[in-house]
């Protein structure tokens, strides 16, 4: 019998664990991209409507709206209710529900309520206010603070430089890595760490403080202390966030090209202004259609017959393109039946559209990553898009469903659908070494 080598055993195991490779690595599957956020979003986000469910934003945040209201059904996950990747730059209030929390990986120039506690974190500088209600909570500002925190029970504040106005409630530990210029108030006892000096006013009732700079105006009540120290040592809770880029853009953009080269298995009919998706599902309960925009006529009437199907995949084209522009406009005439019952079956795959506006309510996910999207209804399902202004809101309705696969592998013993694009560059770096030993051996 033939031994293989200690290499190529090795090499063939780092294959047959790639499909798994990529979850150690701290990355998601498209399937867990869907089950856990309601809108993904590769730009800037713009809306003052509410978003039921946990939001990425690869850019800039502008607007004012509420976030996690109503995250019916998605999967627990590490992320906060609304992640931004750039700076929250303008708007007015937004809340967020349900202590879902907030990440900004910029700065933050908005005022942010997050009803029910939770955290709030700002990796550079802020200049609106976070508050904090009804439940317990962190503020963190990595730079400077020229804004409000107000801390409305227990927890902790770290700020990462100048500080201006600071409240506290309940007992909290506070950190400032730099100077005070206006009030810190700390109305439940607890301690204060400050890197700096004092040109505000600091008031305890019960704790202490330790500061090394200028002592300033302190009020200490309760048996408070204050004691001056040589140095402090303070460091920011570290960001835990990814890269945008692979961990969400260059995944679900490969999820579209995957889809839209899968065969349609199901067809539509229309006639007299009624519109009809005949779902035929394989054996895996998979339906695949395969449109084009100019199916969606004015004054018509869309249903969706699912007929036992557990995924549905609509592949649709921009078929009336100018250049490289894809725009189409849903017909303000056109409605859809009972979009809420198969939202969470449907997956719209708009392959090619670079501008997409829905003007009523509009069931199941979206998939448009080439596409600035504009809603002035409510869309019924996980949106990804390129950039997104809306004047409609987003309701949690997850999929899911199974994403089936244009390719398969043959294994000798049957056949499996082809893995998810994370795990492709794992896959191709161990057979790539399985070639080059090969190569080797023959020399």
């Amino acid at each position: 019998m033939t031994r293989r080598p200690a290499r190529i055993v090795a090499l063939l195991a780092a294959l047959a664990a790639a499909s798994s490779a990529s979850a150690r690595a701290g990355t998601i599957s498209t399937s867990e991209i869907f089950s856990q956020f309601n809108a993904v979003i590769y730009g800037n986000f713009s809306s003052t409507s509410d978003v039921e469910g946990r939001t990425v934003v690869g850019g800039n945040l502008t607007g004012g709206a509420t976030f996690d209201l109503n995250p019916a059904g998605a999967s627990p996950s590490s992320y906060s209710a609304l992640t931004v990747y750039d700076s929250a730059t303008s708007g007015g209030n937004y809340n967020i529900n349900s202590a879902g929390g907030v990440t900004i990986a910029g700065s933050n120039n908005v005022s942010f309520n997050l009803n029910g506690g939770g955290s709030a974190y700002v990796g550079g500088a802020n200049t609106g206010n976070l508050t904090t209600s009804n439940g317990s909570g962190n503020l963190t500002v990595v730079g400077a603070n020229t804004g409000t925190l107000q801390l409305n029970s227990s927890g902790s504040v770290y700020v990462g430089g100048t500080t201006g106005g600071i409240g506290v409630n309940g007992t909290a530990a506070v950190s400032i890595n730099g100077s005070t210029t206006a009030n810190v108030n700390l109305n439940g006892g607890g301690t204060v760490a400050l890197a700096g000096s004092n040109y505000g006013t600091i008031s305890l009732n019960g704790g202490s403080v330790s500061y090394t700079g200028a002592k300033g105006n302190m009020n200490l009540n309760g048996g408070a202390t204050a004691t001056q120290v040589p140095s402090l040592s303070l460091t920011p809770p570290a960001s835990t966030l990814g890269s945008f880029a692979s961990v969400f853009q260059t995944q679900l953009t490969s999820l579209s090209t995957q889809l839209s080269g899968v065969a349609a298995n199901s067809g539509v009919t229309a006639s007299n202004g009624a519109i009809a998706f005949n779902a035929a599902p394989n054996t895996s309960g998979v339906a695949v259609f395969d449109v084009n925009t100019s199916v969606f006529a004015p004054n018509s009437t869309v249903t969706i017959n699912l007929d036992g199907a557990t995924s549905v995949i609509i592949n649709v084209n921009v078929d009336r393109c100018v250049q490289s522009n894809c725009s189409f406009s849903l017909p303000n005439s056109l409605n859809f039946n009972n979009p809420t019952g198969y939202a969470a079956t449907v997956l719209w795959n708009f392959v090619n559209a670079t501008n997409l506006t829905f003007s009523n309510e509009f069931g199941g996910s979206i998939l448009a990553p080439l596409a600035a999207v504009t809603n002035n209804a409510p869309i019924d399902g996980t949106l990804v898009a390129a950039s997104y202004s809306g004047n409609g809101e987003l309701h949690s309705h997850p999929y899911t469903g199974t994403f089936p696969s244009a390719q398969i592998i043959s294994t000798g013993q049957g056949q499996v659908a082809a893995p998810e694009p994370a795990s492709l560059a794992v896959i191709g770096s161990a057979l790539a070494g399985l070639a080059t030993l090969r190569r080797r051996r023959r020399k």
